[in-house]
Formats: C-alpha cells, sequence, structure tokens
C-alpha cells in the first residue's frame, strides 16, 4: 500500500472549496510577522502555565482505496489540563473581522478545519475530547481575543470522507502526471541534429553539476545556444524525477527566449507543458490590482467558482499556458486570471517567471514547491540573466520614502469620496511629518540616520486602520487611487524596518536626503544574499547562467551561494575570431574630472571609425548627462542618421528605433546607456547592428550611499571599490558589448573607451576570449588601419 505524506496545512481544506482570495482566506503561507506573534505568545503561555506545551508535532494515518495518507502537523500550543485545550494562534491586522469569518462556517475554512483537524486526531489518539481554542491577536496593536471552537464529530467526519475521496483522485492525477513526465525524461533528445560548438561541453558541464548535487553558475556568451544548452539538460533531469523546472528571468519581456527553446522541445516530440506568468498589474482586469472580495467580483468566491468549473482541469489539458488563455477564463467564469496563473503551475512541467516569484519577499511561488506525489527531491531552478540577480534582490529591500512624491498624491486625495478626504489629508500630512522629522539639523547634504521605526510604525497602523474602512465602505476604487496608493507606498518601507532595526544586521543602513521642498528617507541593503540563501531551500538544483560573471566569487557571494560548494564554469564564444575586432582606447579617459577635455575626442573618435563602414552602429555611455554632452558636439559621417535613447523612454519609442535599425535604409548611429533597454536582453542579428561603442565603465556615483555600501564590503568581504564600484560597472560595459555578433555569420567591430578597462581590477571581468594574455593586446598602435583591414578583410 503507497504511503503519501501531506502536511496537516495542505490537508485542511474545505471540501468542496470554497472562499474567496483575501487576507483572510487561510490558502497560502503564514506571514512572518505572524510567526513572530506565535513565539512571543508561546513564550508568555509557558511562563504562566507549567501545563503548557508548544509546538507540539501530531500525526494520523488514514487508509482509502490503496492508499495511506499520513497527514502531520504541529500544534501551536496545547495546555495539558482536564480536558485538554489545544490552542491555535492567529494573527491579523483586523481581528474582529478575522472572528467573524472563522464563526460563522467552520468548515468552510480553512483556520477552523485546521483547528478541528487537531483536536480529532487527538480525540482518535487518546479518546478524549479536547477544548478547541484559537486565540487571535493583532498585528497591528498587539491586543488578543479568544474564540472557542466546537469539534462535531459526525460533522467532521462527513468532511473527512470528502477529503479522503478528494486526496484519492489528486494522488492518482499526480501519479499520472509524474509518470507523464519520467517518460518524457526517457525520450527527451536535444532539440537540434547539429548543436553549435561549445553546446555539448555545456550541457555535460551541467549535468556534472547536477551529479555532484553542486549548485552552478556558468558565464557563456551569446551565440552559443546556452539558453537551450541550460534548460534541455535541467529539464530532463528534474523530468526524471517527476518535478518540473522553474525558469526566472529579471524582466517578463524576457520570457520569450525560453519560451522559444521550449517550444524547439514540443516540436521535436516533447510533450512537456510550459506555464508563462504574468505580472498582476498587466493581466488584472481591475483598475486597481487589490485582492479585496468586496472590491473585486473576480477575487470573490474565487476557490468556489474554480472548483465548480473545473477550471484546474481545462488548463491541465493545454500545453502552453499563457496571458490570453488566463484573461480568457477569468473573463467567462468571472475568477481573476492571475491567482489562476498560480493555481496552474503544479500541472505545468516548466513554469516561466520574473524573479519577484521567487526571490522577493513573500514570493508568490511558495505554494508549488512542495513534494508531491510520485516525485523525488523538489523542483529545479535555472537564474537567467544571473548578473542582474544580486543588484535586484538589494532593490527588493531598499524602499523608499519621499515627501516630494507623497505631497504629489495630495491632489489624489481631493478626488476621494468627500466622507474620506479630511482623514485621508490628515494621514498624509501625518505622513510627511514623519519624513520631515528624520532630519537631523540644518544640512543640506544626505547623512545617515538611525531607523526611524516607532514613528512609521505608527504612522502605518493609521493607514491600515482608515485603509480597511475605506475597503469595508464599497467605495468604487478608481485607477491609481490615492488612498490605495498611499497606504502601500507607506508600508513597502515599513515591512523592512524589521530588517533594519535587527543590530546583527549590518547590511541595512538608513539615510536621510534632504529635499529644498522637503527630504526622503530611504533603507538600503547592500547584500541580500542571506535572503536569497534562504529561497534556494525550495529547490534540489540551481543553476544560474550569464554572459557576465565574472568573478565568480562576487556572483557566488552576493547571490547567497556558498563559494565553497559552487561549481562555475566559463564558455568561449562558438564564433571565429576573425569576425570580431575588439579595441580599447586608452587615450580617452571619462574620469568625472576629465570628461570636459574628453568630450570632443570620443565625439571625433566616434565620427572618423563609422565612417570607415556604412551600417547601424550603438554608442552606449555611462549616463545620459554623458551622452547629452557628446551628441552636441558629434557630426555625423556623410549620409548618417543619428537616433538616440531618451531618458525614461516607453517601449514604443524603443520598438520604433528597433524598427529603424532593422530596416537598415540608411546607416543609422544610436546614443544609448549602459544598463538601459537597448544594452541589455536585446538581439541585433545579422547587419542590425555592426558595431558598438562603450564609452568608459559606467561606475556608480560617488554618494553617501554608494560609500555606506563599499565600507561594509570591505568590512564583509575585503573588496570594499570593486564590490561596490568596478564590478557592477563592467557588468555593465560588457552586456552592452555583447549585443555586437550574435550569429556564426555577424561580424562586428567592438570599441571600449577609457584607459581602466586595461586595468586588471576590470579586465577581470572581461570574458576569456577577448585576449590571449594580456589585455594590453587590445590597445591599437594604429586604429582607423586596423579597423580599415578588418572591414577589407
Amino acid at each position: 500500500m503507497k504511503l503519501i505524506t501531506i502536511p496537516l496545512r495542505d490537508f485542511a481544506l474545505p471540501a468542496p472549496r470554497t472562499g474567496s482570495i483575501e487576507a483572510h482566506s487561510g490558502y497560502g503561507r503564514p506571514a512572518a510577522d505572524g510567526q513572530e506573534i506565535h513565539v512571543r505568545v508561546q513564550r508568555k503561555r509557558a511562563r504562566a502555565d507549567a501545563s503548557y506545551q508548544a509546538e507540539v508535532p501530531v500525526s494520523s494515518l488514514f487508509e482509502r482505496d490503496g492508499y495511506q495518507f499520513r497527514i502531520d502537523g504541529r500544534m501551536d500550543g496545547i495546555f495539558r489540563h482536564d480536558p485538554p485545550k489545544i490552542e491555535e494562534i492567529k494573527s491579523s491586522f483586523n481581528i474582529r473581522e478575522l472572528a467573524l469569518r472563522l464563526a460563522d462556517k467552520p468548515l468552510d475554512h480553512p483556520y477552523c478545519l485546521q483547528l478541528q483537524t487537531y483536536g480529532y486526531f487527538y480525540w482518535r489518539g487518546h479518546h478524549v475530547l479536547p477544548t478547541l481554542t484559537f486565540h487571535l491577536v493583532s498585528s497591528r496593536g498587539g491586543e488578543s481575543e479568544d474564540l472557542e471552537l466546537q469539534l462535531d464529530l459526525p460533522l467532521y467526519e462527513k468532511w473527512l470522507e470528502l477529503r479522503l475521496d478528494e486526496l484519492v483522485a489528486a494522488t492518482k492525477q499526480a501519479e499520472k502526471r509524474a509518470a507523464r513526465r519520467r517518460k518524457i525524461a526517457e525520450r527527451f533528445t536535444f532539440p537540434f541534429a547539429n548543436p553549435r560548438p561549445g553546446q555539448i561541453e555545456l550541457m555535460h558541464e551541467i549535468e556534472q553539476g547536477m551529479t555532484e548535487r553542486k549548485p552552478m553558475l556558468i558565464q557563456a556568451p551569446t551565440g552559443l545556444g546556452k539558453t537551450v544548452g541550460v534548460l534541455h539538460p535541467v529539464l530532463k533531469e528534474a523530468l526524471g524525477r517527476g518535478q518540473k523546472v522553474v525558469y526566472v528571468t529579471p524582466k517578463n519581456s524576457q520570457h520569450s527566449v525560453a519560451e522559444d527553446a521550449v517550444t524547439r522541445f514540443q516540436e521535436t516530440g516533447a510533450a512537456v507543458k510550459s506555464l508563462s506568468i504574468t505580472a498582476k498589474s498587466k493581466i488584472c482586469f481591475k483598475n486597481e490590482p487589490l485582492c479585496n472580495p468586496e472590491y473585486c467580483e473576480y477575487a470573490r468566491d474565487y476557490y468556489a467558482k474554480t472548483y465548480a468549473h473545473g477550471l484546474q482541469d481545462i488548463l491541465a489539458k493545454k500545453r502552453k499556458l499563457r496571458a490570453r488563455t488566463f484573461r480568457d477564463l477569468g473573463a467567462e467564469y468571472q475568477v481573476c486570471p492571475f491567482e489562476l496563473q498560480l493555481d496552474s503551475a503544479e500541472a505545468a512541467d516548466i513554469v516561466i517567471c520574473d524573479y519577484n516569484y521567487v526571490f522577493a519577499p513573500r514570493s508568490a511561488l511558495g505554494r508549488m514547491t512542495t513534494v508531491g506525489i510520485d516525485q523525488t527531491g523538489k523542483p529545479n531552478l535555472v537564474i537567467d540573466e544571473a548578473h542582474n540577480l544580486p543588484a535586484r534582490a538589494m532593490d527588493y529591500y531598499s524602499p523608499a520614502l519621499s515627501s516630494v512624491i507623497l505631497e504629489k498624491m495630495r491632489d489624489g486625495i481631493r478626488k476621494v469620496p468627500p466622507r474620506f478626504q479630511r482623514e485621508a489629508e490628515e494621514l498624509l500630512d501625518g505622513c510627511i511629518q514623519s519624513v520631515a522629522s528624520c532630519r537631523k539639523g540644518q544640512s543640506s547634504k544626505p547623512m545617515r540616520i538611525d531607523p526611524p521605526a516607532e514613528r512609521f510604525l505608527e504612522q502605518e497602523a493609521k493607514l491600515r486602520a482608515a485603509l480597511s474602512r475605506y475597503l469595508d465602505s464599497h467605495v468604487e476604487i478608481e485607477q491609481e487611487d490615492a488612498i490605495l496608493r498611499l497606504s502601500f507606498y507607506w508600508s513597502e518601507f515599513t515591512e523592512t524596518l524589521e530588517y533594519v532595526v535587527d543590530p546583527d544586521r549590518e547590511e541595512f543602513f538608513t539615510t536621510y536626503h534632504p529635499h529644498p521642498t522637503g527630504g526622503m528617507v530611504k533603507i538600503t541593503c547592500c547584500d541580500a544574499s542571506a535572503m536569497l540563501k534562504d529561497c534556494y531551500d525550495d529547490y534540489e538544483q540551481v543553476v544560474g547562467f550569464s554572459a557576465t560573471l565574472k568573478p565568480f566569487d562576487y556572483y557566488a557571494k552576493l547571490s547567497g551561494l556558498d563559494t565553497g560548494n559552487v561549481r562555475t564554469a566559463e564558455f568561449q564564444s562558438p564564433f571565429p575570431k576573425e569576425l570580431r575586432k575588439l579595441l580599447i582606447i586608452p587615450q580617452i579617459s571619462t574620469r568625472y574630472a576629465h570628461r570636459e577635455r574628453n568630450y570632443a575626442k570620443i565625439a571625433d573618435a566616434i565620427q572618423r571609425i563609422t565612417g570607415l563602414r556604412r551600417g547601424n552602429y550603438f554608442v552606449f555611455f555611462p549616463s545620459f548627462e554623458f551622452l547629452e554632452r557628446v551628441v552636441v558636439l558629434f557630426p555625423p559621417p556623410e549620409g548618417f542618421t543619428v537616433l538616440r535613447q531618451e531618458r525614461g523612454m516607453k517601449a514604443s519609442g524603443v520598438e520604433e528605433i528597433l524598427g529603424h535599425l532593422r530596416a537598415r535604409s540608411v546607416p543609422t548611429i544610436v546614443f544609448a546607456v549602459q544598463g538601459g533597454s537597448f544594452s541589455e536582453g536585446m538581439d541585433y542579428a545579422g547587419e542590425m547592428v555592426i558595431g558598438a561603442f562603450v564609452i568608459g565603465p559606467p561606475l556608480p556615483n560617488y554618494d553617501l550611499e554608494r560609500e555606506q555600501m563599499r565600507e561594509y564590503y570591505q568590512r564583509q568581504y575585503g573588496a570594499g571599490f570593486e564590490y561596490a564600484y568596478t564590478i557592477p560597472a563592467m557588468a555593465k560595459a560588457i552586456q552592452a558589448a555583447g549585443r555586437v555578433i550574435r550569429s556564426e555569420t555577424d561580424r562586428g567591430l567592438i570599441v571600449l573607451m577609457d584607459n581602466r578597462f586595461t586595468e586588471a581590477s576590470y579586465s577581470r571581468s572581461m570574458p576569456a576570449d577577448w585576449f590571449e594574455s594580456d589585455v594590453a593586446d587590445l590597445v591599437s598602435d594604429s586604429i582607423l588601419r586596423d579597423v580599415a583591414e578588418f572591414w577589407a578583410r
């Protein structure tokens, strides 16, 4: 008889499903602040009553249709009285509202079913019916309320019969899914008859790393076919265990590369099922993506509607799940398309999504990483463009509050219903005053401050109470609703305060930045490795890859990987070196102190070099300010046109320039910035772009925040300047240079302008195939002659 172990939390669910998407639904992972409240209450209970026991493990075995289901859980606490009392601790911002939900229909709420299941297990083992109590604690003010729950044995056992029937059906479905995956793995062939040079070696490297069970960082250039080369062995290994792969990218727009790889697999006979997750803000039907059943009809009764209409069965039959599928089903059945995506993840063989769904605080994909039936281990994780991960993760924990932004919300506040305007104005004033209170003295320079925890958390409590009343009033929520924007803007900051106030968290600091009309208070996280490390616990194999992952120790450390255990490898370009001309012009300096006398030199060098060969070129600058100083001095070669990236350029503007380059109707030079839309994640195939100029390494600004980071990196890693300045700059520079030569027939020119590119601290980030032994080999005695000879070949 097959034994299946299920966490009690996943077992104790309404049968059939009921409920809406909301904070009190009982579905999903518990919040971190709730766990802290649990510990506080448990300690208090233990001091007050010697019979109290916290975190008591419980387990019970049920047999049904040839299966054994072992349900494992852990009671928050039990008082060993006569009769015993089992207590379940739940925290909520609004405990009155939660109490009403729990008292309504006990068998229709997961929390009630959890507590009743603890009681039933106790009765089953001891033949004594315990008292059941909820201890509800407010996360806002700490006040508490006790709510007693009755265990009606006949009613509970009626639910139990239904739930066990559900588990049998789900188990049979999971067995089929795992068997299907293993069958695919047995026949999972590489989708190309003739792999590119380096692809076979790349796959062997990854297979070896997975055999050793080591996380991997792989640097591989564009043109190697690294997406297919990485995904094929990782997906095959996961499918062979009956598992899936989660593939994350820094942007939604980069999903297409992984989707194309999956299409290749499918076209060669692999019946893999893929799911691409679209951001909530882009797929939501409402003006504001607010999951509240009082406001959103798609959140209301979501669980009941998806169950009644069999939507998961419908989705399970599709091989490709994209945004349109979820929008169509959402509109037809009045269910949330975003939540439907997440619920579809269990049946997908590969889930393609943004970094947020794995690495952001309270990540949404936590629900699908549990071990399933007939599966071994956990899902595999692939991190695309992994050089972005350290900075992206730091951003998750680096919020700011600006009085200028707050003041701009005032016009929006005046548009909310009149009965809320006065209170909203007072809340906004309180927020602005709280930010202003962080200023110390009259200095106009940024300053480091102690985290303003107490005052900001008090303001947060006021905002949440007002927001609760606002939503309960059934007002019509318009797009960009000012009260919602204010509440979310403030809470994003206060959620991070818990890290900053911890004296052991040296990687966080708080600064205040004065402004003529107010100021800004900012939390900076300069190392999110501890939080990232926890995220990997949900995955079996972890593979990060990018064209820029050197030095490996930097990316391993700041990505939360153990440098002593991580496996690293670098692969060189598969294309003949004679197709690429790479030069450094050290006579030009882009250092801040030297810029004024180099602007004209840069413009002249670009003009003379591009004049040697008609075609499309990019010139990538360290900043928009630098770009603007050079473009006004630049006389394009005869017959050339000049385009430029604008600050805050929208997607339509980017696409307009790309369309112009694709047309190749006139030779064009595009002035753009490193680290921007044109310099990363873009493919310029063939003659679309024949050359790129990288104007200096784009070092971050020397300011208080960056210097604080440098000091931390020096203390923690002994490499302050490199970690704070050099390595992040070189990642952007190399990404920009990599836009040239995207296929085996491309020919292209790459020119790096700045003498720092010849220094060892910068050149060690460069790909190994850029130079043989000495970066000085890239310095030319006769630049124009060498470039002319390259084009003449």
